[in-house]
């Protein structure tokens, strides 16, 4: 399912704060990137398109149809999972999603039972079914999150920050998880971790206090800094001189002394080497730099 954001605009009454300022994003098949900095509107985006809030202006298409006139065919085809998941710490994963397939308006059992099995099984809780969502941890806690999220078998899923405080093998999993299911529908992947979708998605748009700063591959994105990467170990002085002369994009201390990589023209300093950037140093970039 395509989906077409046009000239969206979200201003919050209470002190008139613009949240979206006249975004335009075409979303194709597949998982679609959403980067931005905390605050950047990217939750107040999902959250307009997952149809929880209205937006103060602009529309948003899918495959063609207006989705503010056609809000439940929309819904039936939609699994969302949002940042904040509260789900119902006394019922088990079998008991929740059992819940949620009723709300969604299945009434035979027999099929709630087989659609249940099958998003356990896709998201790994297979042998959990007994204990409760309380006694979850986190990164079970999101994989039930994606079980609810695709009971209904939606062509859109929308997923807000899913990956924010997971451990590194939680977190890889779930990566994982998205890739498998990602076949025949469109996922709409909002995080301030770039390293979540740098190998996860085609297309990308990098948001920033409510504005599309790029939209696009996010191979020309990065190919924007292409020989324009630099990586050095220098002096505490030469930190201070980069930061004047170039856009830093990362800074790690290698036995107290600052390894400093940058985008500019030219080395600045004759001893630094050339390295291949990645979207986060595009994105960095993009964003004006590392603040300290």
């Amino acid at each position: 399912m395509n989906i077409e954001i046009k000239n969206l605009t979200k201003i919050y009454p209470r002190g008139k704060k613009k949240a979206l300022n006249n975004v335009d994003i075409t979303i194709p098949q597949g998982i679609f990137g959403l980067i931005g900095r905390n605050g950047a509107g990217k939750t107040t985006l999902m959250r307009i398109v997952a149809t929880v809030m209205d937006a103060t202006d602009g529309e948003i298409l899918f495959d063609g149809k207006e989705l503010k006139a056609n809000k439940d065919e929309f819904r039936s085809s939609l699994g969302y999972l949002p940042q904040s998941t509260k789900l119902m710490p006394r019922l088990n994963i079998v008991e929740f999603l059992d819940y949620v397939c009723i709300m969604k308006g299945m009434k035979d059992k027999i099929v709630r039972q087989q659609k249940i099995k099958w998003a356990i099984e896709t998201v790994g809780l297979v042998g959990e079914e007994k204990k409760r969502l309380g006694n979850y941890s986190g990164g079970m806690l999101r994989r039930a999150g994606i079980a609810q999220a695709l009971i209904g078998d939606p062509k859109v899923l929308i997923i807000d920050e899913p990956t924010t405080g997971l451990d590194p093998e939680e977190r890889l999993y779930f990566l994982n998880l998205l890739s498998k299911i990602a076949s025949e529908r469109t996922i709409i992947f909002s995080t301030h971790i770039t390293a979540d979708i740098e190998h996860l998605c085609t297309n990308i748009c990098v948001l920033e206090q409510g504005e599309v700063k790029y939209l696009g591959q996010k191979s020309a994105f990065i190919e924007k800094i292409a020989g324009k990467t630099w990586e050095i170990t220098c002096t505490p002085a030469d930190e201070e001189m980069l930061r004047r002369e170039a856009t830093v994009t990362s800074v790690a201390y290698v036995e107290g002394s600052p390894c400093v990589r940058y985008v500019a023209d030219h080395p600045i300093l004759p001893t630094a080497g050339n390295v291949k950037p990645t979207l986060e140093d595009a994105y960095i970039y993009t964003l004006g730099g590392v603040k300290r």
